[in-house]
Formats: C-alpha cells, sequence, structure tokens
C-alpha cells in the first residue's frame, strides 16, 4: 500500500478543501506521510496560486496542522515551484522560499509569460492551448514540444527540486492525438533524452495519478511508456496524488503501485521522521 502524497492542494490556490480537510482525509485514507504543495504566487496576475499576501497565512496553517495530527500523520510544508520556459528561471519570490520548505515541487504550466496578454498555459484549455501554438510556434507543436522537454531538462539540472511535477502535462488536452502522437519516434527521443538529463540529477520524478479525476481517460503523469524508461536509468520515483479534492486523496494509488511493480519498480521514495527514504512497493 502507498503510504504518501507529496502534491496536494487547497482552497488556498486551485483546490476546493481546506487544509485540514484535505489532511483529515490523508489520516482516513491509511496515509503516514503527506505533503503539502500549494501553488507558489507568480510575478503575475492570475486566480490559481496562492496570492502573495496569503503566503503567511498558509504557512501558519500548515504549522498549525503539522502540530495539531503529528500523533497521527507527518505533515511536510511545501510549494509546486513554477518554471519559466520563456524566462528561464524561477521568480525571484520563489528563489527566496526554496531553503524554508521541506522539499519543492518544481513544474512548468505557463508557454509564455514575458510581455504577453493573456498568459498562455499548458493545462487551463485545449482552446488556450492551441491559441499559443498557433500564435508563437507558427502552429507547430513539435517546436514547443520540443523547447519543453529541453525547458525541463534545464530546470532540474539548474534548481535541482526534489519533486519534477507532471513530466508530461502537455498530453492533458491530447486526446486524439490532437496536438502530437506520442509514439512516434521524435517525441520518445525528446523524452528519453529529457530523462537522460534528469537520471543525472538528484531529483525524483513523481507518478502523479490525480489528471483522470480531472480529466477522465488522460492517464497517469508520466504516461505509461515512460516509466520502464524511467527504470532502465533508475531515476527515483515518489508518489503524487495532485490532489484537489479530499476525496482524491488516494486517488488511483493501488493501480499505480500495480503499474509500478510490474516496470520493475519494487521501491519509492517516501519523507520519515524528515529524511528521504525508501519505501517498499507491494506491501
Amino acid at each position: 500500500m502507498i503510504q504518501a502524497n507529496y502534491h496536494i492542494h487547497s482552497n488556498f490556490c486551485d483546490g476546493k478543501n481546506t487544509l485540514e480537510e484535505m489532511v483529515q482525509a490523508a489520516i482516513k485514507a491509511g496515509l503516514t506521510s503527506i505533503g503539502l504543495t500549494g501553488h507558489m504566487p507568480l510575478p503575475f496576475e492570475n486566480d490559481w496560486t496562492i496570492q502573495t499576501g496569503d503566503l503567511d497565512r498558509y504557512f501558519a496553517e500548515v504549522k498549525r496542522l503539522i502540530d495539531l495530527y503529528q500523533d497521527q500523520i507527518e505533515i511536510y510544508k511545501s510549494l509546486e515551484v513554477d518554471y519559466f520556459m520563456d524566462r528561464h528561471s524561477i521568480s525571484e519570490q520563489a528563489k527566496g522560499f526554496l531553503n524554508e520548505l521541506d522539499y519543492v515541487i518544481m513544474s512548468i504550466h505557463t508557454i509564455k509569460s514575458l510581455d504577453v496578454d493573456p498568459i498562455y498555459y499548458i493545462d487551463e484549455s485545449r482552446e488556450n492551448f492551441a491559441e499559443a501554438i498557433s500564435r508563437f510556434y507558427s502552429g507547430n507543436s513539435q517546436d514547443f514540444i520540443k523547447e519543453y522537454y529541453q525547458a525541463i531538462g534545464h530546470m532540474v539540472t539548474a534548481y535541482q527540486p526534489e519533486i519534477l511535477g507532471h513530466l508530461d502535462l502537455i498530453k492533458k488536452f491530447n486526446q486524439d492525438h490532437f496536438f502530437f502522437d506520442d509514439q512516434e519516434s521524435w517525441y520518445k527521443e525528446l523524452v528519453t533524452a529529457c530523462l537522460d538529463r534528469i537520471a543525472a540529477t538528484k531529483t525524483m520524478i513523481e507518478i502523479n495519478t490525480g489528471a483522470d479525476m480531472r480529466v477522465p481517460g488522460v492517464g497517469r503523469y508520466p504516461s505509461d511508456w515512460i516509466i520502464p524508461e524511467m527504470k532502465k536509468r533508475e531515476i527515483p520515483i515518489t508518489i503524487g496524488g495532485d490532489t484537489h479534492y479530499d476525496t482524491g486523496i488516494a486517488f488511483l494509488f493501488d493501480a499505480a503501485e500495480n503499474y509500478l511493480l510490474e516496470c520493475g519498480y519494487t521501491e519509492y521514495w517516501m519523507l520519515k521522521n524528515g529524511r528521504w527514504e525508501t519505501q517498499p512497493l507491494g506491501v
């Protein structure tokens, strides 16, 4: 049984439940170690991250819950930090928090964020994604995808976050191969080259189970074919529900565990008493 979830949102950002409701759901589900990972504020206006003025209140609530539930579950303080492809960096504000957290998830959500109105996102809608590909890449999704995986490689090399979030988020609205075919050789070459760069760092890739809850049919991140490639490179893994609802606190964890075992993984990493340790799968 998987006992950890290190990717949990709340109504401080784009989640639907309070932090305490998420903690209570985790305890009920039998989890023993979790991380609370609000979206780090962005350097432009948006409606889905923690707002800068709420950060102190967020951290205070996390601390309260750590103390209140310490005899029932281990709770860790984190943020999901955005890396910007066009800036080749994270925000200056985010840099100031890296050493204050128990761990960091680093992800890419934006397509363009400099001198652009509106901001374009990978995961907002198919229409928004397609408009960005048309506007900035002359409709050539392959050019964008190449830039995306190169950016992930640069991100993990430059910052070596503990956890890489939703590696292939770009597939979220790719039903019926709308943007690309992930079985074509050019795509697989980009992904495996990215994995080679990740394997040279200490960064763990999360097995992210939450996408299907919000967009049925998307599957896990990373896609099933990528996980054996990760295993070949002995890339360490951790578990993240990318949980936005208390009902999804351990969503599809059993299925993910079974597939990881099929791919040859025998362990995942979890925080115990403040230290990263391996935990056996299938136990």
